[in-house]
């Protein structure tokens, strides 16, 4: 019995030890085999110009950088077409829209191109309620500004002020129309 397991264990090892590193070796051999062709095996492929070619100065017109002013341009024009006629409706739901949680719902009127409404402010002491004015009002005209048919916007802020802005006065940057806070600031007093 001591003779089979002597042979068996031998048989193994000879399996083990021989057995993988000739196969990882023969595999070997053939990938490089393969990949070593001779130059006169390799082909250049031939270069086929299409019909359709495109002329060297639409290329070069292509590789030059936009300029931002012709972006910001690009962008005005975007919005003032997108730019529609607004209704009382949307005016109210707009305004109802840009209060705070908070805040007391607005009363809002729409008449002859100009916007009135009133919106009593709530805060819980960690932001002045001068702050808060000035934030709605920015909030609420910058949406109304992608609307056209107003022409005045009147907030009341009872017990902190009244804000009133004429369209004509708005800015334009990158992002599209606005009234600058420090305006609207200003006018709050």
């Amino acid at each position: 019995m001591m003779k089979t397991g002597f042979i068996l264990l031998a048989s193994l090892l000879v399996l083990v030890g021989c057995g993988t590193n000739e196969v990882v070796q023969e595999e070997e051999t053939e990938v490089m085999e393969q990949v070593e062709l001779p130059e006169e095996e390799v082909e250049e492929a031939p270069i086929v110009e299409s019909e359709e070619t495109i002329p060297e100065e639409a290329v070069i017109e292509e590789e030059q950088p936009v300029e931002e002013s012709d972006v910001a341009e690009e962008a005005v024009e975007v919005q003032e077409e997108e730019l529609s006629s607004i209704t009382s409706e949307e005016v109210n739901a707009i305004v109802n829209s840009y209060i705070g949680i908070e805040d007391t719902p607005a009363d809002v009127s729409f008449e002859n191109g100009e916007i009135n409404t009133t919106i009593h402010l709530e805060s819980d002491g960690s932001i002045p309620l001068i702050d808060l004015a000035v934030n709605r009002y920015s909030q609420l005209s910058d949406e109304l500004l992608y609307y056209e048919g107003w022409e005045v916007l009147t907030v009341t802020f009872p017990g902190v002020g009244t804000v009133s802005m004429n369209r004509m006065e708005k800015e334009t940057n990158d992002y599209g129309d606005y009234f600058p806070m420090v305006t609207i600031e200003e006018r709050l007093y």
